[in-house]
């Protein structure tokens, strides 16, 4: 034990959190959590190891965007997963929630070794310690088994939705006039509509339709759907976070996690200053939008007279058309809270109170060449330069290309060219011919039975015969000109 703790303090200096080894990162992770819950009031941080004291999973829950989500957002959730590419490998879990202003807030995150019923049932029972039971709680995934059993046992009264961009992409749509047909079922409004649209795929792709019919039209479609999804059909949402992630799935755990602090800190920082001039009974611009949009479709609508009724009257009573979450007041009140960082590794001292947390086992690597675009070369080595060969610019592929090409302007016509290959007759300059071979093969071309072609035995095509006779007519060799 003695020597744990003294292996854990040389960590500290010649190995730091935001630049670390692997494995010191997890030696380390325990007094980030503690002095990252010291810097920021009500943030959970939870790790689980096995009985030898090696790290299973970890999980941690800002404070600061729990109270946000809870107060002031919709109660809404999406979860997803990101595989990481460390030395440990693993898996990123996280849950992230909308602001009225539809923008991502990261609520809590973690690492497991994999994604399995285990971890998630584990990941979502600590969530849910630190946001209990919130009522209408609608959670948005994709269709891995693992989610839905964690969310039927974690979340028993919540709605859990799948998203309808994965489930388009099981089910195998690829032409786009299925993929037009599909997105008009997902939203169909009335189950009349649905059902008329749902009966068409069934007729285009039967194998198609019955992988919908079992994943269950209440889960991903709108009409049949028993709660309130908020409008959310995919989880596009959280695969942005994804995105956003690829540059450090690759970093030491520690540094995972100080980055979605700093990612959380810079994202707190600039809306809250954006949004500290609000107005009372301001709707935000996404919400605007949105209104704007509802409008213009609304402008076919016919109204109908009602029997005996000369007179009407329309109330107007916008308060109870938006909610509280689309107000630019409640926006400023979301990001009010503060995030900081925790202390510097250098401050950081030994306690006896932390458990010890050693790296987990490296598990075999799978099979296959390493996709390691960063590896370091060999003595004498040249790195190998990409060119497109659309553009032919340096840097990238043609399959990433994304310069527009001008269009060259055709310099003459394809009856033109034909004649012109057959023929033979090159490009004249100033109105000469460049060789006194031109005149000869002019005369080949209106005499063919004294070309190369008659001495081959080769039969003259009907088509070049038409040619070659309106050839012998143009007097002069301007004619060819283009």
């Amino acid at each position: 034990m003695e020597y744990v703790k003294r292996h854990i303090i040389f960590s500290f200096f010649f190995f730091p959190a935001t630049q670390g080894c692997p494995k010191a990162s997890y030696e380390q992770l325990p007094y980030y959590f503690h002095y990252l819950k010291l810097a920021n009031e009500e943030t959970v941080t939870h790790i689980d190891t096995d009985d030898e004291g090696r790290f299973k999973q970890c999980f941690v829950a800002f404070g600061v965007a729990v109270r946000s989500f809870l107060n002031f957002m919709r109660p809404l959730l999406i979860i997803y997963v990101a595989h990481l590419k460390g030395r440990y490998l693993g898996t990123n879990l996280a849950a992230v929630a909308m602001d009225g202003n539809n923008q991502i807030i990261p609520i809590a995150t973690g690492v497991t070794h994999g994604e399995t019923g285990e971890s998630w049932t584990w990941f979502l029972s600590k969530l849910k310690e630190c946001i209990g039971e919130v009522p209408g709680l609608a959670i948005i995934s994709d269709r891995h088994f693992a989610i839905g059993l964690a969310c039927k046992n974690v979340f028993p009264n919540a709605f859990h939705g799948y998203c309808c961009r994965h489930l388009m992409m099981n089910c195998n749509m690829q032409s786009d006039r299925l993929k037009g047909l599909y997105w008009k079922t997902c939203k169909a409004y009335t189950r009349a509509e649905f059902d008329r649209c749902v009966a068409c795929i069934r007729v285009m792709r039967p194998a198609a339709y019955r992988k919908l019919e079992d994943a269950g039209f209440e889960k991903w479609s709108r009409a049949y759907c028993p709660a309130n999804r908020y409008n959310y059909m995919t989880s596009n949402s959280a695969e942005s976070i994804n995105s956003l992630t690829r540059e450090v799935q690759k970093v030491p755990i520690t540094m995972l996690m100080d980055w979605y602090r700093q990612l959380l800190q810079r994202w707190y920082c600039d809306r809250r200053s954006k949004y500290e001039d609000a107005l009372d009974e301001e709707v935000l611009d996404w919400a605007t939008a949105k209104i704007y949009d509802r409008i213009l479709k609304s402008v076919n609508w016919t109204v109908k007279g009602i029997h005996k009724m000369n007179k009407y009257e329309v109330k107007d009573n916008r308060r109870g058309l938006v909610k509280e979450w689309f107000l630019r007041t409640t926006l400023k009140n979301t990001y009010s809270g503060m995030f900081n960082p925790a202390q510097d590794v250098a401050t950081w001292e030994t306690r006896d109170d932390l458990q010890v947390v050693l790296a987990p086992v490296i598990i075999k690597r799978q099979a296959g060449r390493l996709k390691n675009k960063d590896r370091i070369r060999s003595q004498g080595e040249e790195p190998v330069k990409k060119q497109c060969t659309r553009c032919g610019a340096n840097g990238h592929n043609r399959g990433s290309c994304n310069v527009p090409l001008v269009t060259k302007k055709r310099c003459a016509t394809r009856k033109m060219r034909s004649l012109r290959a057959l023929c033979r007759v090159p490009r004249i300059a100033n109105g000469k011919p460049r060789s006194s071979t031109r005149n000869e093969n002019l005369n080949n071309a209106a005499h063919p039975e004294s070309t190369n072609q008659q001495s081959m035995n080769v039969p003259t095509p009907p088509a070049s015969i038409g040619m070659i006779n309106r050839l012998s007519q143009m007097s002069t060799p301007q004619n060819f000109l283009v």
